[in-house]
């Protein structure tokens, strides 16, 4: 049985992601932050390893037990530092893999962030490179983690994804949150577009992805639904759930470089990842499930279904 080993695994990506590799059969280990989020992933059959993201040293002797190593743990607000050890580890660990015989599959989270404004044009993984300033350090994360792949017998992939959505929330958790306040605060102009992914959708990919690894090899992939989602069109599915309770919409300059992504225009070509993967979107867009993504939201959050 092939063994995954998830980083990242208690986070809203990594969560999911170790759920799809538990239901498709893979052995997963998920690194977690604390004894309460071991608890949680282990209800669904996934082994756990307390530690810290930051400190390579509380999991790096899982790395050699690995066949798949993923790194889901994205924080947009930290540096590159700790990626160094990741990718440190994953290099030492393809070296003693190599020693032995088989193969080490690497698949790197990055996000559709790095390429930037895109216009409604569109873009897909192979277009230039014009990074948000808070995320640049990540277009050089991805270079280095595809520089593994001179690695005797280390396989990388770097998966982007959109702006992702469902179960407890992702970002839409704070237009969620204004819903029910009242009043929804959203950075920019509001009058742009953002290229979204489901992260059931998500979660699927990254396994057609791992049984892939060997054709896939040093390629980047992006994941997002065929259609980008106006703001305007969100707000408007958003108003229609308060009925006819008033709803104030507010826009503001962007704070961070999380406002800053979402005040982006992106329109993102997926049909090279979808052709190479044979992987296909299936669940609905924000737009269109909002009110059961919302339900799920107000379970999540222990509000009143």
């Amino acid at each position: 049985m092939t063994n995954v080993l998830i980083l990242g695994a208690s986070g809203y990506i990594g969560k999911e992601v170790s759920r799809a590799f538990s239901r498709a059969g893979f052995r997963v280990h998920g690194l977690v932050r604390n004894e309460e989020e071991a608890r949680i992933l282990a209800q669904d059959e996934i082994y756990t390893i307390v530690g810290d993201i930051k400190r390579p040293e509380s999991f790096i002797k899982n790395f050699d037990e690995a066949d798949v190593i993923i790194d889901t743990s994205v924080d947009y607000n930290e540096t590159a530092d700790y990626f160094k050890n990741v990718l440190n580890a994953v290099k030492q660990a393809g070296e003693r893999r190599a020693q032995r015989g088989g193969q080490l599959t690497f698949i790197h989270t990055s996000s559709v962030w790095v390429q930037g404004e895109t216009g409604y044009q569109g873009e897909s993984q192979d277009s230039d490179l014009q990074p948000l300033e808070g995320v640049a350090w990540r277009v050089k994360a991805e270079q280095d983690a595809l520089a593994l792949t001179r690695t005797p017998n280390v396989r990388v992939i770097v998966l982007r994804p959109a702006l992702v959505y469902g179960r407890t929330g992702g970002f839409f958790d704070r237009v969620f949150s204004g819903l029910v306040a009242g009043n929804i605060r959203l950075p920019g102009t509001l009058e742009n577009s953002l290229a979204t992914i489901h992260v059931d959708d998500l979660a699927e990919l990254y396994v057609k992805v791992a049984e892939r690894a060997p054709v896939l090899k040093g390629q980047t992939l992006t994941a997002a639904n065929r259609s980008s989602e106006s703001v305007q069109d969100i707000i408007r599915a958003v108003r229609r759930l308060a009925g006819k309770r008033e709803i104030k919409v507010e826009s503001h300059k962007p704070a961070n470089v999380n406002d800053e992504g979402v005040a982006l225009t992106q329109v993102i070509d997926t049909r090279s990842t979808r052709a190479v993967t044979e992987w296909e979107p299936r669940k609905r867009t924000f737009v269109e499930g909002v009110a059961e993504y919302f339900q799920s939201w107000k379970a999540a959050n222990q509000q009143p279904i």
